[in-house]
Parts: C-alpha cells; sequence; structure tokens
C-alpha cells in the first residue's frame, strides 16, 4: 500500500509519548526561529512541511517501518539552520553527576547528531527513524544552501557558502 501525500503530512504531527513530542518541539525552538526569519513565516511552514515530506520519503525507500513525528521534519530545519548560521553558539543544558550548561558551536553540535544518526542507522538500532532524521538534515542543507546560492536568501558575512567561497579563496592564495 502506497502512502498518499496527506498520509507525509499529516504522520509528522503525531508522537510515539510525550517525550517524543517535546524533545522535538526543543530542538524546533532552538533552532527554528533564526531558520524562520531568514524565510519568513509563509516559507518557513512550507519548507517544513516538505521537510517531513522529503524526510519520510527517505526513510521509506529503505525501511519498511511506518515513521511518526517531526523529527524529520525538525532536522530539516537543523540542516538549514547549518547552512545559515555555522558559526553561532549553542547553549547546551547537562545534568548527569553536575547540572549546567555550556556553549558550543552549531556546526559541531549538528555534525555531531548527523554522526551519531549515520552510526546508529548503520548499527540497525530499531524503533527510531534514523534515516528520516538524515533525509532531513540533508534537505535542509541542500536547500537552505540552493537558496543561498541562487540569492533568493540574502548573503550574510557568516553564512556556510560564505565560508566555503572564502576558504577557496585563501587556498588558492596560498598556492
Amino acid at each position: 500500500n502506497t502512502p498518499t501525500l496527506v498520509q507525509y503530512i499529516s504522520y509528522q504531527f503525531l508522537h510515539a509519548n510525550w517525550a517524543h513530542l517535546m524533545g522535538n518541539m526543543l530542538f524546533l525552538y532552538v533552532f527554528g526561529n533564526s531558520v524562520e526569519d531568514r524565510l519568513g513565516k509563509v516559507g518557513y511552514l512550507g519548507f517544513y512541511l516538505a521537510g517531513g515530506v522529503m524526510a519520510g520519503l527517505g526513510h521509506a525507500l529503505i525501511e519498511a517501518n511506518p515513521v511518526l513525528g517531526a523529527s524529520g521534519s525538525v532536522a530539516a530545519v537543523t540542516g538549514a539552520y547549518l547552512a545559515l548560521f555555522p558559526l553561532s553558539n549553542v547553549t547546551v543544558f547537562y545534568w548527569f553527576f553536575l547540572i549546567g550548561t555550556f556553549e558550543i558551536s552549531s556546526i559541531m553540535l549538528i555534525l555531531f547528531q548527523v554522526g551519531y544518526n549515520v552510526l546508529f542507522q548503520l548499527m540497525g538500532d530499531g524503533g527510531v527513524a534514523y534515516l528520516a532524521h538524515l533525509s532531513g538534515y540533508a534537505y535542509g542543507f541542500m536547500v537552505g544552501m540552493s537558496l543561498l546560492r541562487v540569492c533568493l536568501l540574502p548573503r550574510e558575512a557568516f553564512d556556510m557558502l560564505t565560508l566555503l567561497e572564502q576558504r577557496r579563496r585563501r587556498t588558492q592564495f596560498r598556492s
């Protein structure tokens, strides 16, 4: 039975439990506001829903298990954040033996998350749609970079495209 477009959208609004919902909303809060500011409200809504569709499709291409939750959509937002704000810092709250916070660059945090998802996908850890996350990250990053490349979003001094161009120029200058 082939899923319909409505199913690829509706799954994004269903969650397994409150912890699943709250985890997604926390990441959406941290990364979503800045992306929405760059895309505008309507553009952000379309991007978010399309990110969920692409994440669901990426999952369905390889996995037979159903997918549930906004994680793929949130991963798309996070991928776009990486393209648009790679050098910004994110405050991380922890509570292991101690309680506290630390700052980490968004590029390090997001690449860690991508690596974590790749590792657990390869290990075959069931119960989590790692492929949906990875598809979302890829979609969001590619859309963010494309919008910068074709100038539909104004370029900024510290977006990923600018950083890559500066690196290319430094390499040419050295040689």
